[in-house]
């Protein structure tokens, strides 16, 4: 509620009461003026409510943005730092990798070659498999 609008609503209420009362007596000036200040004071009270609930919802939407602009800051430096721990790691191959590039290249030449018999390349497709099984086993050492 502004001031304009709490002005407002009480000229519009004395006015109702002043068409409303018949009698000019003291008494009944007196319920008036009394009615008005109640009126007054309720529509302050409701005024003063609403811009209570407005600042507490502005002060939490604030301090939402500042906890996600701390997360995203501190997500950023978390990858950051990944990046640079992945980028550090060990960068040489093992001799597994490339014999396991090699086998792989054998497969697919013997599936080129046997169009349509795959069965054909057994040999092949088991020392390729056996050399990733391989690979695996130092993967899960070098984890540890």
């Amino acid at each position: 509620f502004t001031a304009q609008l709490q002005d407002k609503l009480v000229k519009d209420a004395a006015s109702q009461k002043q068409t409303d009362s018949s009698p000019h007596t003291a008494a009944a000036s007196s319920t008036q003026s009394v009615s008005l200040r109640d009126l007054t004071d309720a529509v302050e009270k409701e005024v003063a409510k609403e811009l209570e609930r407005i600042l507490e919802k502005q002060q939490h939407d604030e301090l939402r943005s500042k906890d996600r602009q701390t997360s995203t800051a501190e997500l950023l430096a978390e990858i950051r730092d990944l990046s640079q721990q992945i980028s550090a790691g060990p960068t040489t191959k093992s001799q597994t990798f490339g014999q396991a590039v090699s086998a792989r290249d054998r497969v697919a030449a013997c599936l080129r070659k046997s169009e349509g018999r795959p069965l054909d390349c057994w040999k092949e497709v088991s020392e390729f498999k056996r050399l990733v099984a391989a690979l695996e086993r130092e993967f899960v050492a070098a984890a540890h």
